[in-house]
């Protein structure tokens, strides 16, 4: 079965994580991945987890996950001989990603400029920790101080952190991962830029732009508020947070008055729940500490997955803290088949995460293990066959021309049309997770139009985080803002019959549908998947929900903050004083499933485009993905039907917890910022504290720098950097286990050396020495910096209700094509006449009509 994907090649050389997930998204969909690596095997051969802690290079955890289905080249890219045996295969590739930093690239003879000079058409991702411009782009990192300096670190744990324990880090390295996953969105969508074009393109992917784009509204609080915001705010809703259980943990979380008034009733309407100091949102937050000891008092005498199904029964936001066991015994994931088995030849059968998608026709996910270092070796002049890539025809693009698009920020040459430029993406998502998938299309050239109504609007119009220099109101939310950026807006009434046919209409002009309702809601509305592909057999319907479209869960109530606990990943995250599973910060489900949605949507319109250029040349597209008959040569596409569960995405991304279990060795208790294998790998408070930071106060605005050592080179080089050469030789600290055994001791004498300096001070005294070394930064920090505002990092749309707001837009930037483009996110239903009339030629008389009836606005 062909799915659509197999004609892009793929050239991959991995430093680490970032790559290799950029890379594994694609192989698993199809594509022809060929992995370069050098002498001794990607650096991921010797992190592990290894099966029963024993080292084997064949069999680390980490790199068996994200591996699967490529080839491994084994090349000396550092000797002329390797990097002569790399340009054929580059000269036939349609993609080569990267994560070397400048340098590195450099000293292996790797030049962007020299490839796409004899490739015109070729797309270069790389993926590297600051960028390949600005102040810090030769700086060393590693996910502990890139997570800490894009500012993700100073909110988490959050949620009643106490205030001596320090910013953290959930379990795993998420920056690296994130890179990788948003990495390959920008990648597929300059592919499909390449093939329409004949222009390829150099994309410039900054690790720390990443997580800063990650923090969403909790970036836009103070641009919007004046207040820092961190670990120890207060959090949005009350409850909202981590519950004990008679035999484990629980997380709760009421954003609407409703839901605690449901809560309410699964307890059993104790005397005092009915106390009017919680009958309010209000209330709730000035009480906060006695609610919480309330709460707990009960959720103590229950077991977490019982009452995880009666709250969910209720409709009331509950999930367990799961441990990896517990996860892979869920009747839900079983029922929807979700777990894969592998046969590796070195580590034997293994459960793996399964593909984070359904796709309803074809790009079915593949499962061929990782390979053998330099399995493919005695294949190089066979790899991508003996011809040339595909010829890439020209000019084959619609004008890049949406209402209201331009802006401020860098660009890019201008050379040719943003990528996603001609899509168009009917957005019917709210909140976080599809609004994330929709703005960065926005910003990849899409016209969105974000579908709302003024009696439901989207939950971040409505939240706690409005302009506070003015009234509320549902144009002046942060939150709303910040993930809605170079959309258009239109107000429909979903809740007529007319309405609901207006969106039908849409759709025939669309190449799109995003949702993330729960499951059954648009079915129930007449705008489920089937109706609409029946109204445009060539829409890609993306339907994002927590527990996805099929399984006995299907119809439990999901936000973003469950979806952590439930993957396995706050059970390792928090910190090793206590013990207690933690928050991570943000609600990680959503951005991670928007993510992932976004992947699989460039990856279907890429399929489908390619699938119809085999069929206009009468060659054969192959059968769909359900057991369906060939597409004849000119019938029209059959589009996709994308199911993205954010709980199995999620399983996806903390994969180093689970390929831990799945190895069979024993979970990580919380260790907040170390590391399972490397020391020192920690945050340290500095000497001086910060002032100013607005109302956040000075307890948010202290001193922390992340310094991590991976290396025997990074150890020797912080030893002469501290001033204690003598270390070098201490027989505690001699080799890295050693290091690991005697941490603590390493922590005190770098904790007392950092107590003497300022953060920037360490920073560049480490960095000189080549030790990963950063602050840990907040959003004044990051607004601030000089190496974020070179990049263009910041956005600054003129919003006609609450002006300039300094918000934060795409982390990638464009050799050849424009950066920066978009608008201020839209007005409710600030662009209904305009669109309805463009579309469906609809004039003013029938839309003054509509409005008077309350089916537009």
């Amino acid at each position: 079965m062909q799915t659509g994907l197999e004609s892009i090649r793929i050239i991959e050389i991995a430093n680490g994580i970032s790559a290799s997930m950029a890379g594994k998204l694609l192989a698993d969909l199809g594509a022809e991945v060929v992995k370069i690596e050098p002498p001794g095997g990607d650096p991921l051969r010797s992190e592990g987890p290894f099966p029963g802690g024993v080292a084997d290079p064949e069999a680390s955890g980490a790199y068996l996950y994200l591996n699967t289905n490529k080839r491994s080249l084994e090349l000396d890219l550092t000797a002329p001989a390797g990097r002569e045996a790399l340009l054929p295969l580059v000269r036939r590739a349609d993609l080569l990603i990267h994560d070397f930093p400048p340098a590195a690239l450099a000293s292996r003879g790797l030049h962007p400029e020299a490839f796409q000079a004899t490739h015109p058409s070729l797309v270069l991702l790389s993926i590297t920790p600051f960028g390949l411009q600005g102040p810090y782009r030769d700086y060393a990192a590693t996910d502990l101080t890139l997570f800490h300096g894009g500012g993700w670190g100073w909110i988490c744990p959050g949620r009643g952190t106490p205030a001596h324990f320090p910013p953290s880090k959930p379990f795993g390295q998420h920056a690296l991962v994130q890179a990788g996953l948003h990495g390959a969105v920008a990648a597929l969508a300059a592919l499909r830029g390449a093939r329409k074009t004949g222009v390829g393109e150099h994309i410039d992917f900054s690790i720390q732009d990443v997580v800063i784009f990650l923090l969403g509204r909790h970036f836009a609080v103070y641009p919007y508020t004046g207040r820092v915001d961190s670990r120890l705010s207060p959090p949005s809703y009350e409850p909202m947070t981590i519950y004990p259980c008679a035999d484990g943990f629980i997380y709760l979380i009421c954003p609407e008055q409703n839901q605690f008034e449901r809560l309410v009733e699964v307890m059993g309407h104790p005397e005092w729940a009915t106390d009017p100091r919680f009958g309010t949102r209000k209330g709730r937050e000035v009480h906060a500490v006695e609610l919480k000891a309330r709460l707990s008092e009960w959720t103590v005498t229950m077991e977490a997955e019982t009452l995880y199904h009666a709250c969910q029964r209720n409709r009331v936001g509950a999930a367990p803290v799961l441990d990896y066991p517990a996860l892979e015994r869920q009747e839900h994931l079983r029922a929807r088949e979700y777990f894969a088995a592998i046969s590796h030849p070195r580590a034997g059968a293994l459960t793996m995460p399964g593909a984070p998608y359904r796709l309803r026709h074809r790009l079915r996910a593949r499962r061929s293990p990782a390979p053998l270092l330099g399995e493919a070796n005695g294949e190089r002049k066979r790899l991508f066959g003996d011809g040339a890539s595909p010829s890439i025809p020209g000019g084959e693009t619609s004008p890049n021309q949406h209402p209201g698009r331009g802006g401020t920020g860098s660009t890019g040459n201008g050379e040719a049309p943003l990528p996603l430029a001609g899509v168009r993406v009917l957005d019917l998502s709210w909140v976080w997770a599809g609004p994330h998938c929709t703005m960065m299309m926005a910003f990849l050239g899409a016209e969105v139009i974000k579908v709302e109504s003024s009696l439901r609007t989207d939950l971040t119009r409505r939240t706690h985080l409005f302009a506070g220099d003015m009234e509320p109101g549902p144009n002046r939310n942060g939150y709303f803002n910040i993930i809605n950026q170079g959309k258009l807006g239109i107000g429909v009434n979903l809740g007529t019959p007319e309405g609901v046919e207006l969106v039908k209409e849409l759709a025939r002009h669309c190449d799109v549908m995003v949702s993330n309702f729960g499951t059954g809601v648009l079915e129930k509305l007449g705008l489920g998947a089937d109706e609409m592909q029946r109204v445009n057999p060539r829409l890609i319907c993306a339907m994002i929900s927590a527990f996805g479209q099929t399984g006995p869960c299907r119809h439990y109530m999901g936000y973003g903050p469950l979806i952590a606990p439930l993957a396995g990943i706050s059970a390792q995250t928090g910190y090793a004083e206590d013990g207690q599973p933690r928050d991570v910060g943000i609600a990680y489900g959503d951005p991670n499933g928007g993510v992932y949605t976004a992947v699989a949507i460039l990856a279907s319109l890429l399929a489908e485009e390619n699938m119809g250029e085999a069929r206009e040349n009468g060659g054969d597209a192959g059968p769909d993905g359900n057991g369906g008959d060939k597409l004849e040569a000119g019938e029209p596409g059959r589009g996709q039907v994308i199911d993205l569960s954010m709980w199995e995405s999620m399983i996806c991304t903390g994969f180093e917890g689970w390929m831990n279990h799945a190895l069979g060795n024993p979970p990580h208790a919380p260790m907040g910022n170390r590391s399972p294998v490397h020391a020192p790998h920690n945050l340290y408070p500095c000497g001086e504290r910060v002032e100013g930071g607005g109302e956040g106060g000075e307890q948010d605005r202290e001193q922390w720098v992340a310094i991590a050592v991976t290396s025997g080179a990074q150890w020797r080089g912080l030893c002469q950097a501290i001033g204690k050469p003598e270390l070098e030789d201490d027989s505690r600290f001699r080799d890295a286990p050693s290091r690991k055994a005697h941490e603590d001791a390493l922590d005190e004498i770098l904790a007392a050396w950092c107590a003497q300096r300022e953060r920037w001070e360490i920073t560049r005294l480490l960095q000189a020495a080549g030790v990963p070394a950063f602050p840990s930064l907040d959003t004044p920090s990051l607004m601030e910096d000089p190496h974020i505002q070179e990049r263009g990092l910041l956005t600054h749309w003129p919003h006609p209700e609450v002006g300039t707001r300094t918000l934060v837009g795409m982390p990638w930037r464009f050799t050849n094509r424009p950066n920066g483009l978009g608008k201020a996110a839209p007005l409710l239903g600030e662009d209904t006449d305009a669109v309805l009339e463009r579309l469906l030629g609809m004039d003013e008389p029938r839309r003054a009509d509509l409005r008077a009836r309350g089916i537009i606005e």
